[in-house]
This record gives structure tokens, C-alpha cells and sequence, in this order.
């Protein structure tokens, strides 16, 4: 407790002047339009038109001046401006002698004869904008309707910087406003917003004219407005908020899982932020082409079709999931984003990470079987510590100058990290502590605008501990430590681990001396962690007591913290064990293997090692950790696959003889006492099968239920949904043109996005060259949705060193047509072309070759995923050389195990 209450001390001095200077150091830095004005309101008047794909609109923002000024800053992207004036309080009306565009952010300049007079008015434009196909901005979305006709709707998605084309604006989160909406539609479409209805008026050219109801002042990035054909189910929460679900004509029973989720989380949240949702309606709608997987624009959520509707009679237990937590994520968003917005793009994660975690807490508490703490460290903690382990990865707090920056920083660790150390702050601080403070920072700021240190603030008011000292070094400083065993002494009853730290890097290197303030939470066999008293390590060395014991101790207990653990020889024998008798709670096997790998692949453990520890999971029997174990065989799979070496073939008979033993308890046929989890067991099991064994039994099932699925398409009871995309890719692995072509046949009967998803997913496993071309040309021919072209792209990558070639060459060959499908979408969606074609690559010469290409061509908007790509391609490559250079590298080695 000393040590603890000094290290603090010095802490505190230290992070209380880095934070004034990096605030002081945000502002400079921050591009900003520069304006004499406050804006009050919008009030927004739009005309679609769904057949010609442009709107007319009319933007009056209510201003207040505040000193003379003869000019005026609006951001605007891809509008055409037809009339311009300010209107003062008076009546006075003033026209801008000049408009000055600058493309690079896309601003507009109006220049003034005459000074704007201080006080209250408006300016009023009018303007024209498209509908686009780039899912950004007021963009169309096609879809087909009952009758098989094709029709369009429109919808939008600001965030993050995107409303400017939808109408101009100062689009930054902190200059928030109300806004007032009104469209013109044709008279059989719905419009939706994010408010209710005030008044429908029906025109005599037989459109009608849709206002809705005052916002609560809030960011342009969260403005939302919708027109199509829809149906919807609805409820009302506990609390009397009335939810809908929006979904395209005749799919209206789709919606209800969602919309069950939807009305027990709201409530949820309505108790666990003590503020209930301010709006009075919430409505969710299903988008037939969107970027992201949802946005929480507030009071009219939008989705990916596949991640809000379900058809009840067909959905597995893996869409289930990913449903489930899309809503609870977007909902926490109402209250962490739009209730409470970040002040700027550099506190991104104050939004994202906090959804993150919230979407798994409130997942585990409406579905408590489904068991989301102990899926957390193989799902979100092992994706946050995979990239954070990289050079190129990034603070949680990055530094933003522009705002076009943030597009490159909705990734892993805004979203994963963020949710881990929101996690290990919710295990330190206890869920009352956490609670209350959450509370105190809703009810302090609700409608205004934040940063980090304002969430440290209220939470450790609430607390009564030091919150900003300790999380200073997980969110300011990029990575995370490696804590290393160096010695084990017993006496007195009690066992003392001494430990180090150290920046934890993939490649293995040294990096500067920089510290974390560890929690560290420990678990010794037969007891459950204590984190009554948790230890708090911000030195170099360090040590920690726990009960003394012959059998495994467990350091990081439960995976609650974002760090790497190294034991020492025994100690990792002990854990051994306890994986061998399952004693090591499951989350805490998954991590151990985990930890094994990254440490396997940056050097610091001997790949025997990983081999050893693989083996004693021999018997296992759980979902979560045999996604652990799918990670590190798949992983050592396409490593291993693209090299070349003799040892692949014995691995991949190992990894067969390991996943043998469960596949056969578990078997092919749904069982009544499966549950969810029994569920993503068998397809975890069954995709390993079709992987790496070669027995004939497998092929042979596959193919009898690939054979039922030909026959019929839409027979649920064919093949089950969660490891229908297996089947497919089993299958067409063994098979050539006939079964390509029957899969097509499939592709073209559904109807269903989500069975579409699991085509597209499988065709990648096709091994003849030609028809990975077909693939690849497929996909990029605009048969495929903008949304999902690279699907297909990723599963042939993933899918085999031939397919991961195929790709990259078709990849370089067309770059400028592929680069131009989605030049004005967001850059994730060039991000995940990229990725798939040359992620995979395991060798200096690949990654010397995908630099050269990108020198030649470079991606400014997509640098960051470029330069991860490449870190990611030589740490393979020198964990090959690792392998080869061990025992493992010895094909007799594999064989023994």
C-alpha cells in the first residue's frame, strides 16, 4: 500500500502537466473553420428524387454573430450551391459577393460586402446534391421489392465527416445544433428522421411534405434521414419509449430479434447511465447497401441488412450473436456519442470503445448462456493486443489535425482496445464504482461535448481513487507491457513471483523504457481471482504474493487485463496441466495459448513451446477455446503453408489428430441440448476439420449436405446455418467446375443477404486457377454489392498461397479500376481489398514487394492499414525463420507429439 500511494503521487505530477501540454497542444493543431458565429439551429428542407438520384434542398442556420465579420465558413462536399443570403434579426438581407471553395477540406468561404450586423440570424441556401453510390452522404440503395421489381431507397451515413454533403454546415463534433427536418416524398414512400412526425401534408402534384419534430441539440454527424418502402414491427420499452424495426417490404418478422434486444437493452442502459434515453422514439432500419455495420445516429439507426434482420427459421447461432451485439453497441452509442460527444476525432474512442464494452456487457446480461466475458479475450482482447503489438499501431488518444485523419482510426484499437481498458478499469474500480461514475459524467455533461480527462474526472470522483494516474499509461502511450516471470521463491505459506515489464513489440525488438501502471489480477488452482485488493505494479520490477501451491498460478486471471504474461518453465508446466484437466477456467486457456503464440512469434518463447502447449489440449471441449486453438493452428497454417517447408505436411496431420478426438464427440448433427454454445463449437470444430483432415468421412458428409442444399436452396433443414459455409468450402476445395457452377446456381435462388454472405465466403476455396479468376472477376464486375465485392476477395486469400497470389496480382493488375469502385466510399472498404490482397503474405521478399508497389502507388487515405500490413508480413516471416530454426522445423518433431 506504500508503494502503491507513492507511485501514485509521482504519477499524478507527471500526468497532470503532459495532459495541459497536449491539450494546449490538440487546439493548435486542430483544423477548424474559423467563424465570428454561433449556430443555433438548422433547418433543413429536402426534395429526393429517386429517380433522377439528386435532391433539391433549402438550409436555413439560425446564427448568432458575435462581432463583426465579413465572411463565413461552411464545410460542403459535392453540392451545388444556387442562392445564398444572410437574413438578419431585422430583416436586413445581405448576398455574398464572392464564394471561395478550398477542395482540400472542402470548405466554403462566403465573402461580404458589408459587415454581418452582431446578433441573431440566418443563413439561408439553397442548393443541389446527388445520390450517391458510395454509401456516404444522402446516398440511393437498390433493392428488390415483392414482385421481384427493382426499386430504390435513400439514406444517409455523416459520420464521420460526411453530412457536408448532404447540406452545408460546420461538420464538427462540438459545434452541435438542433435541427429541424423537413422532406417532400412521394406520396406512396415513408420518410423516416430522427425525430417523430410533427405534420404530413399531401400536395396537389401528388408528393406530400413530411416535418418532424425539433432535435435535442446535438453533432451533424448524427443528423439521419431516410425514404423508401418499408415495413416494421414494433414494441415499447418498460420505460415507455416506442422502438421500431424498419425492414424492406414483406420482411417484417425478420426484425423481431432485434427488436426484442433493442427493448431490453434500452431499459438497460436507461438504469446503468442514470439517464433515461431522451428521445421519444428509436428507430432501427435494415439498409440494403451500407459501408459499416450500423450507425447510431440518434433516434434512427441505421444497419447492414445482416445485422439487424434474422429469419428466425434460419439463423445460426454466430448471426444471432453478431445481431445482438451490433444493437446493444449502436444503443450504448446513445448515450456515449450522442448524448455525450467526444470534442474532437482525437477522443474517438470515448465513443467506440466505450460501446464496445457496453455491447458485451449488456449482451452477457440478456443472454447469460451465451457466456460474452468469457468469448472477450479471444474475440476483442486477442484483436486489440494483435494490432497494438505492431510499430504502426497508435494511441488510443491520436493525435488529429484534420479531420479526414479519423477515417484511418476506426480500427482495433478505438473499438478493442478501448473496451479492454474499459474492462480492466470496471474489474479495478468494482461495477458500483464504475457505475456511479458513468453516471456523474452522463449527468455532467449530457448534451455537451468531451474529452478523456472529463471521464477520468467523474470516474474517479465516484471512486475515490486516482483514475487518471492509473490510466494515463493505457491511453496516452501507445502498446502494452510484456510481464515476464523472473523468479519463483516460496516460504511462510506463500509463493512470490518476481516480475518485469517491458513494451511487448511483435517483432521482438527493444523498444524505449516506457511503463504502464499494471493491475495485476492473479488466480492460484482450487480459487477463485481476488479482486478484493488488487496490486498495482508502475515499476519496472515488481512483485506479487499469492497462497502458495504445487499446481498452476494464473497471472492476468480471467483476461481482464491488456497485457502479455512470459512464466517461466515450470509454471508453464503447471498450466499444462491444468489445460489438461481443464482446472484453468476456459478464458484463462484461451489466454495462456494465446499469450504462447505472440510470445512464440516476437522471439521470446521457443515455437516448441506453442507445439507443447497445443498438445495438452487434447482434451478440450469448449467453444471459446477452441477459438483460441483455431487462431493458432490457422494461423501457423498459412505461415507455414506459404513456405514451402517440409514441415507443413506433418503439422497439418498433427493439427488433424488434435481436433480428431473432439470432432467425434461433438459430430455433425444438431443435438437438442447443443445451445448456443454447443452450436459454435461444432462450426469451430468443423471448419479445423475441412482445414486439415484428410479423412474421407468428412469430405463425404460435406458433400451429402452440399448435395441437399443444390437440390433445394431455401431448405433450412439442408444443412445447419452455422456451418453452411464450411460445407461449401469443404466441398469446393475437393471439387472443380461442376461444383463452382452449382454453388453459383445457389447464390442466384437466395434471397437472404446473410446466405448470399456464406456463397461468397466460400467461393475463395476453389483450387483451380481458372476458376479463381472467375471469382475475382465475379466480384468486381458489379454483380456483387459495393458493400460485400471484397468477400470474395478475402476468402480466396485466405483460402490457400495460390488464391493469396491470385489475388494480389489481380489486385495490382486492376488497381486503378478497383481503387476507383470506391475512391469517394470510405477508406475501410479499400482497407479490407488491400488486406485481402496481401495480408496474408509470410516473407521478406513478398513484403519488400507489396512496399515497392505501394511507393509506386500511394494511398494516403489507407496508409496506416498499408504500413500495419507490411510490420505484420515480416513478423511472419521472421516467425517462420524462428520455426524452421527449432526443433520444430524438424518434420519428425510434429509426428511425435
Amino acid at each position: 500500500i506504500s508503494s502503491w500511494s507513492t507511485t501514485v503521487s509521482a504519477i499524478v505530477l507527471v500526468v497532470s502537466f503532459s495532459a495541459s501540454c497536449e491539450k494546449t497542444r490538440k487546439m493548435v493543431e486542430r483544423v477548424l473553420l474559423k467563424n465570428k458565429l454561433t449556430i443555433e439551429r438548422y433547418d433543413l428542407d429536402l426534395e429526393p428524387d429517386l429517380d433522377r438520384f439528386v435532391f433539391n434542398g433549402l438550409v436555413k442556420i439560425g446564427v448568432i454573430v458575435h462581432e463583426d465579420c465579413l465572411s463565413v465558413q461552411l464545410h460542403s462536399k459535392d453540392l451545388q450551391w444556387i442562392n445564398t443570403e444572410f437574413v438578419s434579426e431585422s430583416g436586413k438581407k445581405l448576398k455574398p459577393i464572392q464564394l471561395n471553395f478550398e477542395l482540400e477540406h472542402y470548405t466554403m468561404e462566403m465573402i461580404f460586402a458589408e459587415a454581418l450586423p452582431v446578433g441573431k440570424g440566418s443563413l439561408n441556401i439553397t442548393f443541389v446534391g446527388e445520390h450517391n453510390n458510395q454509401m456516404a452522404g444522402f446516398y440511393r440503395s437498390g433493392y428488390t421489392a415483392i414482385n421481384g421489381e427493382k426499386r430504390t431507397m435513400v439514406s444517409t451515413q455523416f459520420e464521420s465527416i460526411d453530412a457536408r454533403r448532404a447540406f452545408p454546415c460546420v461538420d464538427e463534433p462540438a459545434v452541435k445544433a438542433v435541427f429541424g427536418v423537413t422532406m417532400t416524398v412521394a406520396s406512396h414512400l415513408t420518410a423516416l428522421s430522427n425525430m417523430p412526425e410533427t405534420e404530413v401534408c399531401h400536395l396537389s402534384d401528388g408528393r406530400k411534405r413530411v416535418s418532424f419534430r425539433d432535435s435535442p441539440i446535438m453533432s451533424t454527424y448524427l443528423l439521419a434521414f431516410c425514404v423508401g418502402e418499408f415495413d416494421f414491427v414494433q414494441a415499447t420499452t418498460d420505460h415507455g419509449v416506442q422502438i421500431r424495426v424498419y425492414t424492406p417490404p414483406g420482411k417484417a418478422s425478420h426484425g423481431r430479434f432485434s427488436l426484442e434486444c433493442a427493448r431490453r437493452s434500452l431499459d438497460l442502459y436507461d438504469s446503468f447511465f442514470g439517464v433515461p434515453y431522451p428521445l421519444p422514439k428509436l428507430d432501427m432500419i435494415a439498409i440494403p447497401e451500407f459501408a459499416m455495420g450500423a450507425m447510431e445516429n440518434w433516434g434512427l439507426v441505421t444497419y447492414r441488412e445482416i445485422a439487424l434482420l434474422i429469419d428466425p427459421a434460419k439463423a445460426s447461432p454466430q448471426q444471432m450473436q453478431r445481431v445482438c451485439i451490433v444493437v446493444t453497441h449502436e444503443l450504448a452509442h446513445q448515450w456515449f456519442g450522442n448524448l455525450v460527444t467526444m470534442a474532437w476525432w482525437d477522443d474517438l474512442w470515448l465513443n467506440e470503445g466505450f460501446a464496445t464494452f457496453m455491447q458485451n456487457l449488456a449482451t452477457d446480461l440478456i443472454f447469460p448462456d451465451w457466456a460474452m466475458w468469457e468469448q472477450f479475450g479471444v474475440d476483442i482482447l486477442a484483436g486489440a493486443l494483435g494490432l497494438d503489438a505492431l510499430r504502426s499501431s497508435h494511441p488510443i488518444q491520436v493525435p488529429i489535425a484534420h479531420a479526414e485523419e479519423v477515417e484511418q482510426v476506426f480500427d482495433s484499437i478505438s473499438y478493442l482496445k478501448g473496451a479492454s481498458v474499459n474492462r480492466m478499469l470496471f474489474t479495478v474500480l468494482g461495477p458500483d464504482a464504475f457505475k456511479a461514475g458513468l453516471q456523474l459524467y452522463m449527468q455532467r455533461h449530457k448534451y455537451g461535448n468531451t474529452e478523456t480527462h472529463d471521464l477520468w474526472t467523474a470516474l474517479g470522483e465516484a471512486s475515490k481513487r486516482d483514475v487518471r494516474a492509473l490510466m494515463a499509461s493505457w491511453t496516452e502511450q501507445m502498446g502494452y507491457p510484456l510481464v515476464t516471470v523472473t523468479d519463483v521463491t516460496e516460504a511462510d505459506g506463500k509463493t512470490t513471483l518476481k516480475l518485469s515489464q517491458q513494451w511487448f513489440l511483435a517483432d521482438g525488438s527493444k523498444g524505449d523504457e516506457r511503463l504502464w501502471t499494471i493491475p495485476m489480477v492473479t488466480a492460484v488452482a482450487g480459487q477463485a481471482p481476488s479482486t478484493e485488493q488488487i496490486p498495482f505494479c508502475s515499476t519496472k520490477t515488481f512483485e506479487v504474493t499469492v497462497p502458495a501451491t504445487r499446481a498452476w498460478i494464473k497471472l492476468n486471471a480471467d483476461q481482464t487485463i491488456p497485457i502479455r504474461v512470459a512464466y517461466t518453465p515450470d509454471l508453464l508446466r503447471r498450466l499444462a496441466d491444468g489445460i489438461r484437466d481443464k482446472s484453468l477456467p476456459p478464458a484463462d486457456r484461451a489466454g495462456v495459448l494465446l499469450d504462447a503464440y505472440a510470445l512464440a512469434k516476437a522471439g521470446h518463447y521457443d515455437p516448441v513451446v506453442v507445439a507443447e502447449l497445443l498438445a495438452a489440449f487434447v482434451n478440450e471441449d469448449n467453444a471459446t477455446v477452441w477459438g483460441a486453438l483455431a487462431t493458432v493452428l490457422t494461423g501457423l497454417d498459412k505461415i507455414l503453408m506459404g513456405s514451402g517447408h517440409a514441415v507443413y505436411a506433418p503439422f497439418a496431420d498433427f493439427a488433424a489428430k488434435l481436433t480428431s478426438p473432439a470432432i467425434s464427440a461433438v459430430g455433425w448433427t444438431s443435438q437438442a441440448t447443443d445451445g448456443h454454445r454447443g452450436k459454435l463449437l461444432r462450426a469451430s470444430l468443423i471448419a479445423l476439420a475441412g482445414r486439415f483432415s484428410k479423412d474421407p468421412q468428412t469430405l463425404a458428409e460435406a458433400r451429402r449436405r452440399f448435395d441437399a442444399v443444390v437440390a433445394n436452396p431455401t431448405d433450412a433443414a439442408a444443412c445447419p446455418a452455422e456451418y453452411k459455409a464450411i460445407v461449401y468450402q469443404i466441398v469446393l476445395k475437393a471439387g472443380g467446375v461442376v461444383e463452382y457452377d452449382q454453388l453459383m446456381k445457389v447464390f442466384e435462388a437466395l434471397q437472404d443477404n446473410v446466405e448470399r454472405k456464406q456463397v461468397m465466403l466460400a467461393l475463395g476455396s476453389a483450387s483451380d486457377p481458372a476458376l479463381q479468376t472467375r471469382t475475382l472477376e465475379w466480384a468486381t464486375s458489379g454483380a456483387v454489392k459495393l458493400q460485400d465485392f471484397f468477400y470474395p476477395l478475402m476468402a480466396l486469400s485466405a483460402a490457400s498461397q495460390s488464391g493469396l497470389e491470385s489475388v494480389w496480382q489481380y489486385f495490382q493488375k486492376h488497381f486503378t479500376r478497383l481503387h476507383t469502385m470506391v475512391s469517394t466510399a470510405s477508406p475501410s472498404l479499400f482497407d479490407a481489398v488491400i488486406g485481402a490482397a496481401c495480408g496474408g503474405f509470410a516473407s521478406t521478399a513478398k513484403a519488400d514487394e507489396v512496399k515497392k508497389f505501394f511507393d509506386e502507388h500511394p494511398l494516403p487515405a489507407n496508409q496506416r492499414r498499408i504500413a500495419q500490413i507490411l510490420e505484420t508480413i515480416r513478423v511472419n516471416a521472421a516467425f517462420m525463420d524462428r520455426i524452421a530454426a527449432s526443433k520444430t522445423g524438424d518434420p519428425a518433431f510434429w509426428a511425435k507429439l
